[in-house]
C-alpha cells in the first residue's frame, strides 16, 4: 500500500492533520497524541510512529517493562502498516524523577535478565538498549532502546525528537542491509550444497583426466569443455550478483557507521556502547556476502585449473594428430620415391630392349647367321646407353 494511503487512512480513522508534502499525520486519540511519518528511498517505506500519553511517566516501573497505556491503538495502528517489515525499532522514553531512579531502572531491567545488551550516553540522554528478537533470516529483525534524561530533569522535547530521527534513520539503513540479506538468502544456504556438487564434479573431471593420453577421447573433452563452459556461466553470474550486493551493502554500512560515530556516543559503566554493538551486528550481515564471493572465486580458480588441463590434453591430442600427419605423409613419400626408382629401372630396361631390337635388326642385315651371338653381346652394352641416357634425362637442371 502506497505511503499516502496508509496515511489518509490513519487520518480517515483517528482524524488529525496530514501533510502530503511530509507525508506525516498528527492526531490525537483519547488521551494518546500520535504522529506518523514516512520515508520512502529505493521503494522502501519506512514509517516513523511516535505515541505520547499525556501521563506518561507517572508509572516509570510498569512503563519500562511494557508499555500499555493504550494496547487497542497500537494493534490498530499496525493493521495500516506493512505486515511483517525487515526491521522493527522500539524507543520507550521513560520520565524518571532523578540519576538514582534511572540507574536503579538500568540495574532492574539488566537484573530481570531482560537481554540488556549495551548502554551508552547519547548528549543528554542515557540509552540501553536489547535485541528483541534475533533477527533470524526471513523475520523481523526487532530491536528495543529505552531512553531516560541523563539528569533526571525531564525530557526536553527537540532532544528527544532528533534523537528520535537519528534512530528513525538508523532503523533505514540497518533494513536495508538486512533487506538485502533476506533476498540472497537462500543462495547463502544453497552455497553449501552448491559447491560441494561442483567440488566432486571437478574431481571426476580431474580423475577422467589422469588417465592415460590415449584412452581420452576428443569427443570427451569436447563434453567436458561444454560443461566447464556453463558452471562458468552459471558462477560468472552468480559472483557478479554477489559482488554488486556486496558493494551496495557496504556503502549502506558506510553511512550507517557515519551516522553512528555523528551520535557522539560516550560509555556508560561496563556496559558495551550502543555504537560498538550495532556496528559487530551489521558487519556480521556484510560476512555471508564475502565468505559467498570468496568461495566462487576459489571455485572459478579451481574451474580454470580443469580448463588449462583440457587444453593441455587437447595440445598433446593435436600434436598426436600433426606427427601421425607428418609419419604418414613421410611413408606416402618413401613409397613415391620407391616407386620412382622402380620406374627408373623399368625405363632403362624398356629403353635397353629397345636398344637391342634395334640392334639385333642392323646385326641380321649385315650377319643373318651370327645374329643371335652378336645381339646377345651386344645387351650390356645397350644396358650401358640405356643408364647414360637415364643420367641425362634425369640430371637437376
Amino acid at each position: 500500500m502506497e505511503p499516502q494511503i496508509v496515511l489518509e487512512k490513519m487520518q480517515e480513522k483517528h482524524g488529525g492533520d496530514y501533510s502530503k508534502d511530509d507525508r506525516a499525520l498528527e492526531f490525537k486519540s483519547g488521551r494518546v497524541s500520535g504522529y506518523v511519518h514516512c520515508e520512502t528511498e529505493d521503494k522502501i517505506q519506512s514509517y516513523l510512529v511516535a505515541l505520547s500519553g499525556v501521563d506518561l511517566g507517572e508509572k516509570s516501573d510498569s512503563s519500562l517493562l511494557s508499555w500499555d497505556k493504550d494496547p487497542e491503538l497500537i494493534e490498530d495502528l499496525k493493521q495500516f502498516l506493512p505486515d511483517n517489515p525487515v526491521c522493527n525499532f522500539t524507543l520507550r522514553f521513560i520520565h524518571v524523577k532523578n540519576k538514582k531512579e534511572a540507574l536503579a531502572l538500568v540495574q532492574r531491567y539488566d537484573w530481570n535478565k531482560r537481554r540488556l545488551k549495551c548502554a551508552g550516553i547519547i548528549g543528554d540522554f542515557l540509552l540501553f538498549s536489547r535485541l528483541a528478537k534475533s533477527g533470524s533470516p526471513g523475520k523481523t529483525h526487532s530491536r528495543e532502546f529505552v531512553i531516560l534524561p541523563l539528569e533526571g530533569s525531564g525530557i526536553d522535547v527537540n532532544d528527544a525528537w532528533t534523537l528520535s530521527f537519528d534512530l528513525f534513520s538508523l532503523t533505514i539503513l540497518s533494513g536495508q542491509m538486512y533487506l538485502l540479506y533476506n533476498d540472497r538468502r537462500l543462495m547463502f544456504e544453497q552455497m553449501e550444497a552448491s559447491e560441494t556438487s561442483t567440488q566432486m564434479r571437478i574431481n571426476e573431471i580431474v580423475a577422467q583426466l589422469r588417465r592415460p593420453v590415449e584412452e581420452i577421447k576428443p569427443g570427451d573433452l569436447e563434453d567436458i569443455l561444454k560443461e566447464i563452459t556453463v558452471q562458468f556461466s552459471r558462477l560468472s553470474t552468480l559472483g557478479s550478483t554477489m559482488t554488486r550486493d556486496h558493494v551496495k551493502i557496504k556503502a549502506i554500512f558506510r553511512s550507517l557507521r557515519g551516522l553512528l560515530r555523528g551520535l557522539n556516543e560516550s560509555p556508560y559503566e561496563n556496559y558495551m556502547t550502543i555504537t560498538s554493538d550495532v556496528i559487530e551486528e551489521h558487519e556480521g550481515i556484510i560476512v555471508p556476502f564475502e565468505v559467498f564471493i570468496g568461495r566462487a572465486e576459489a571455485l572459478h580458480s579451481q574451474l580454470n585449473t580443469v580448463l588449462d588441463s583440457v587444453r593441455t590434453y587437447l595440445g598433446i591430442q593435436q600434436q598426436k594428430m600433426s606427427i601421425m600427419e607428418q609419419t604418414s605423409s613421410r611413408e606416402q613419400l618413401v613409397r613415391l620415391v620407391n616407386l620412382q626408382e622402380i620406374l627408373h629401372k623399368l625405363e632403362i630396361l624398356v629403353v635397353a630392349f629397345y636398344l637391342t631390337e634395334m640392334a639385333r635388326i642392323v646385326i641380321e642385315t649385315v650377319s643373318h647367321e651370327n645374329a643371335g651371338l652378336l645381339t646377345a653381346a651386344f645387351i650390356p652394352f645397350a644396358l650401358l646407353i640405356s643408364i647414360l641416357i637415364g643420367k641425362v634425362l634425369h640430371k637437376p637442371h
